[in-house]
């Protein structure tokens, strides 16, 4: 190759990997409610309902993976009266008389089978072949998967009613963080929107190529897979990097979740959550923003205040110790900073300690 030419495919190269990086920026951008609208419109496509779905000669070539320690809140088989009255938007009548048709349907297979043939697809059957065994027909097998789809964009219906402690600003809660009652230190997730508790999408990438020759596809049909396989993958992306912040946030802070003392919060700056996970601190500013959790105790936070900085972090357990005549003149930085290490776990310098001792010093003195 030469010279010119390689510098063509450099150039290439790096307007794809900007392309990319655009792409992914703006995915991670959205709102909930906006990607939850983006997933109705992707599973809409007849192609991905086929690559999903399959069909009565045809087996999937797509499935879906949930995430680890994770299910979808139960409140998705109530409703917030409280929100739907106070709904400025969208036909709430609509929609009530659609969720009771599709929890009509719901109870009449069960949650258990629904949740393993409609919302995990666990058992990756294709739909006719599921709705046969449901005794259900195929076209209530299409308006149950419709249902949850619509449903899941209107979450705000059956979210607990809780607020974050930012007022002013609309946060899109998550997940609820719980306790296993037998191990405090089991974590696990609670999904408000079913689309979360899905988890993400696996394509069967080895199958693909033999499907589309027996499929017979137009230079149309192709470019439609084409474009819908893409948002899959973005959709992936973007679900992927925001499960692994909020997996290493609550990995990190788990003795405070488990025990709601606020001197068991560990450091963990923005920064250093990007590294462990390999993305930019820009990428994880943008997937925290507006975001919340709520912790075991039913609170609702936003999840950046799970972000705390080193120094947020060692106010706090000084100012515990100091109440506690933990800090008294008698105490060299020195024996403070191997207690920090001891029972924290939190390695800082002599000098760090001190300047923060000092500053606790002197707002304890003005008060």
């Amino acid at each position: 190759m030469s010279k010119p030419e390689m510098r063509v495919e450099q150039k290439l190269q790096n307007r794809q990997l900007l392309q990319g990086r655009l792409a992914a920026a703006k995915w991670l951008a959205l709102s909930e409610p906006e990607v939850a609208r983006e997933i109705r419109s992707l599973e809409s496509e007849p192609i991905f309902h086929e690559l999903m779905y399959g069909s009565s000669h045809a087996s999937p070539l797509m499935r879906r993976k949930r995430w680890p320690a994770s299910s979808l809140h139960g409140g998705f088989y109530e409703f917030n009266e409280a929100a739907a009255a106070g709904a400025s938007s969208g036909d709430v009548s609509d929609i009530l008389e659609k969720r009771a048709d599709m929890l009509h349907l719901i109870r009449r297979i069960g949650v258990s089978a629904f949740e393993r043939y409609f919302l995990y697809g666990d058992d990756a059957k294709p739909l006719p072949q599921a709705c046969l065994e449901l005794g259900l027909t195929e076209a209530e097998g299409r308006r149950i998967l419709e249902l949850v789809i619509e449903v899941g964009t209107r979450s705000e219906f059956f979210r607990p009613a809780v607020e974050p402690a930012s007022a002013g600003t609309r946060f899109h809660c998550i997940a609820a963080i719980d306790q296993d009652r037998r191990d405090p230190g089991q974590l696990s997730f609670r999904f408000m929107s079913p689309q979360w508790a899905r988890g993400r999408y696996v394509v069967l990438y080895d199958k693909l190529e033999d499907w589309k020759r027996r499929r017979g596809m137009s230079g149309e049909e192709k470019r439609r897979l084409r474009e819908v396989l893409k948002r899959v993958e973005l959709l992936n992306m973007r679900q992927d990097t925001l499960f692994q912040i909020l997996a290493r946030v609550t990995t990190e802070q788990t003795s405070y979740l488990s025990s709601r003392d606020g001197t068991r919060l560990r450091p963990l700056s923005l920064r250093e959550l990007a590294r462990r996970i390999g993305v930019a601190p820009s990428t994880v500013s943008r997937a925290v923003s507006n975001r919340s959790v709520a912790l075991p105790w039913g609170k609702e936070v936003p999840l950046k205040s799970l972000l705390t900085g080193q120094r947020f972090v060692l106010m706090s357990i000084l100012a515990d110790w100091m109440e506690k005549g933990a800090v008294g003149g008698g105490i060299t930085d020195e024996t403070l900073m191997r207690r920090l290490a001891d029972e924290a776990g939190i390695n800082v310098s002599r000098r760090t300690v001190n300047e923060v001792r000092r500053k606790l010093t002197a707002v304890h003195a003005a008060a």
